[in-house]
């Protein structure tokens, strides 16, 4: 699979959108922001404000991060994030792939932990670390697969 970096990655969900982005070279996952849907901000809204991301980043390639289905309710997200990452692809002509996140939000949890902080008041940045998370997984994978191909 040939990725251009940078990569935008992004945990998609109803409230939160977190966004992490990669250097250059596809070897470091830095946090980036956490967009919030409420009354006021659709889904328009938030492709809008990844649209600038994607233009200030110069973002080659974007990895949404996307439930295995394990259980019935998965169903759901995982059609409401294809459908997200249909426009997605639209608005920006960049490739969209797609990293298993299923355990990314308890890691991050766990992070936050460990670190002494409450879960309750770092919500918003659970939602980034995810995104940070398996970017990082997916480009030391990617990585690795490139390191064998030499």
């Amino acid at each position: 699979m040939n990725v251009q970096n940078p990569i935008l990655a992004i945990d998609y969900g109803t409230k939160r959108i977190g966004l992490a982005i990669s250097d250059s070279k596809g070897v470091i996952a830095s946090p980036l922001e956490v967009l919030r849907r409420t009354k006021n901000r659709d889904v328009e809204d938030i492709l809008e404000d990844i649209l600038l991301v994607v233009e200030e980043y110069r973002v080659k390639t974007i990895l949404i991060g996307k439930p295995q289905i394990f259980k019935e309710e998965y169903k759901y997200s995982v059609r409401k994030i294809d459908k997200f990452a249909k426009k997605l692809t639209d608005i920006t002509n960049l490739p969209v792939i797609f990293q298993d996140e299923s355990y990314s939000t308890n890691q991050s949890q766990n992070m936050l932990l460990s670190l002494g902080q409450n879960i309750k008041s770092s919500r918003k940045k659970i939602d980034m670390i995810s995104a940070t998370m398996f970017l990082q997984e997916f480009l030391n994978s990617n990585y690795k697969d490139d390191e064998k191909s030499d």
